[in-house]
């Protein structure tokens, strides 16, 4: 009888917890009639600039309902403001990568209308990208050359990085250098799964940190864009160095399990998308989310020092 008790409890709570999602609610809890916040638009500087648009985003790839909120609002965003490029933040594909079963009902039919525009998706691998060996099927799937590589778009050079092994792997620590000392983009953005700081469930990787953050620092990076925490938190400017992690694409959020530490901005337990817009020496970026409500922003002019000599 007791077994069969625990059986019917937890199965219950499984039928509970999908109900609770698919009905609707909103596991943040976030204030849905919270105004709108105002951020600054890059100025265009003549009718013959255009600013680079992007999204990016973490941990999507998971059939629930929150992703496919988010992705109806990436839709609408794009209809009303064109951008060219998605950032995939890593586990792009839950539980396991598996894309020759999983990879309609959790990208294609999701995202149908951004593919249909041939947007392009520049991905990065999560640790659940590459269970069950499959992280060569994902390179194929995402059209990535390789598990770490560097991707130009518009102004900016993306640098994708495998944090998966990022630490244990000297020749890709060689790579990222010779490819930031060589880079004469006016903009760069270094993308992973995992974060160097944070005040979620995972904590600060101390070692990613002291092998990672010199380097982005030195060769004045602008954006180093992280997953793998499932939640929102932005951290204060590092030099030139600005540090969002954007793991709230559509799985289960986590609770934030410390004390937000000196270097945090601003943090929410949210399921959002990052928007950028880089026009010249500008960039704003906004955190949307689910109910198409802009949570957070950023703006900020560059510093010229900080532009590559060409």
């Amino acid at each position: 009888m007791k077994r069969i008790s625990i059986r019917v409890v937890l199965c219950l709570a499984a039928v509970l917890g999908t109900l609770w999602a698919y009905m609707g609610v909103d596991w943040d809890f976030y204030n849905a009639s919270q105004e709108t916040q105002v951020c600054p638009l890059p100025s265009e500087k003549s009718s013959f600039e255009k600013p680079f648009r992007f999204i990016a985003f973490g941990d999507f790839g998971a059939d629930t309902l929150f992703q496919k909120r988010l992705a109806d609002v990436m839709t609408d965003l794009y209809r009303k403001t064109p951008y060219q490029t998605a950032l995939l933040l890593g586990d792009n594909i839950y539980p396991n990568g598996d894309v020759s079963k999983l990879a309609e009902s959790h990208f294609e039919v999701p995202y149908g209308f951004l593919i249909s525009q041939h947007l392009r998706f520049i991905a990065a691998l999560g640790n659940h990208d590459i269970k069950n060996n499959h992280e060569n099927d994902t390179l194929r799937y995402f059209g990535m050359p390789a598990s770490y590589y560097k991707a130009t778009q518009g102004p900016a050079d993306i640098f994708v990085l495998n944090t998966i092994n990022f630490k244990s792997d000297a020749v890709q620590r060689q790579w990222l250098e010779k490819e930031l000392s060589e880079s004469k983009a006016d903009w760069k953005i270094v993308m992973g799964h995992h974060p160097m700081l944070s005040s979620g469930h995972y904590g600060n990787d101390r070692k990613l940190t002291a092998q990672l953050l010199p380097v982005l620092k030195r060769y004045h990076v602008d954006f180093y864009l992280n997953g793998h925490e499932h939640l929102y938190e932005r951290f204060k400017a590092q030099e030139s160095l600005h540090m969002v992690t954007s793991g709230g694409g559509g799985a289960y959020l986590y609770n934030f399990k410390r004390k937000p530490g000196p270097e945090s901005a601003f943090r929410a337990r949210i399921h959002h998308f990052l928007f950028f817009e880089i026009l010249g020496d500008q960039v704003t970026m906004r955190t949307i989310n689910q109910y198409g409500q802009i949570i957070d922003c950023l703006h900020f002019v560059k510093n010229p020092n900080q532009f590559v000599k060409k």
